[in-house]
């Protein structure tokens, strides 16, 4: 269904355009071997799980289709926001912040009680989760003087400005390690052009059928210190380069901010 839909929807389209279930199963692969039974089946499936990736929206041609691009993509959000949650805060916390986004707005004693928590640890825990920002406190007064015991501190959590500070700060520890990247390779310039000249002339005494002893003798312009501080870079230079990787997988879960804040974080690249 994306792959039948991705030309004919419009880029920021909240869901795909409808497509018809005669349609879908025309456009399957002979090697699925789905009957039509059977695709029917699949579809009712999906129209009715809870997470409402798959809707409805006609009855021609077998039933009208349509993909939740918004919905799908809002809880890979949510799920990046609970697994860096359980990760950095434990799985406690975790229960507290999943608490929060299925209930919307509660007080303390009501998370205390929701998440079976000790009084203590559930204050500890939200107090934590508040100054990194990722829950956030409501005031509802009563009164309209705002007197702390006439109003009520409801917790909550906003989960697109959250989603959105979590990508930011994705989009920093990227940037930071490609400038350390950069960094290291131009404090080891002249050790990495080095190394690169006489990897060349190696490989045109090889090409020319150089003897062993001459090779041996080109190896040797490298000293052992040298190969040593190499290695070291070169294995520095692999994390730096593997973790931005990583680091992705949580950016393509977040896609709500717009590619030009990881610009706005890395002067190098901007400058570039």
């Amino acid at each position: 269904m994306l792959r039948m839909s991705e030309v004919m929807s419009p880029p920021g389209a909240a869901c795909t355009q409808p497509l018809s279930a005669n349609e879908i199963f025309r456009a399957l692969p002979p090697g699925y071997s789905i009957s039509r039974p059977v695709l029917d089946q699949y579809l009712s499936l999906l129209v009715d799980d809870p997470m409402e990736f798959v809707g409805r929206s006609g009855d021609s041609g077998g039933g009208m289709f349509v993909i939740n691009l918004h919905r799908a993509l809002a809880s890979l959000a949510r799920a990046a926001l609970e697994s860096i949650v359980q990760e950095r805060f434990g799985s406690r916390s975790a229960r507290i912040f999943r608490l929060l986004l299925r209930k919307r707005h509660l007080e303390q004693k009501q998370v205390e009680d929701f998440a079976m928590i000790p009084a203590k640890e559930a204050k500890e825990m939200l107090y934590t989760l508040l100054s990194h920002n990722l829950v956030q406190l409501q005031e509802i007064p009563k009164t309209p003087d705002h007197a702390p015991s006439r109003t009520f501190f409801l917790y909550t959590v906003n989960l697109l400005p959250t989603a959105r500070m979590l990508l930011q700060h994705c989009y920093k520890t990227v940037a930071n390690l490609i400038e350390r990247r950069l960094f290291e390779t131009k404090e080891n310039k002249r050790l990495l052009e080095k190394s690169q000249r006489v990897e060349a002339i190696l490989a045109s005494l090889q090409a020319t059928g150089a003897e062993t002893a001459q090779l041996a003798e080109v190896e040797d312009m490298v000293t052992a210190p040298e190969r040593q501080q190499l290695d070291a870079l070169r294995h520095h230079v692999n994390k730096l380069v593997s973790v931005p990787l990583r680091a992705s997988a949580s950016v393509s879960s977040c896609p709500s901010l717009h590619a030009n804040v990881f610009v706005s974080v890395c002067p190098s690249l901007r400058a570039s």
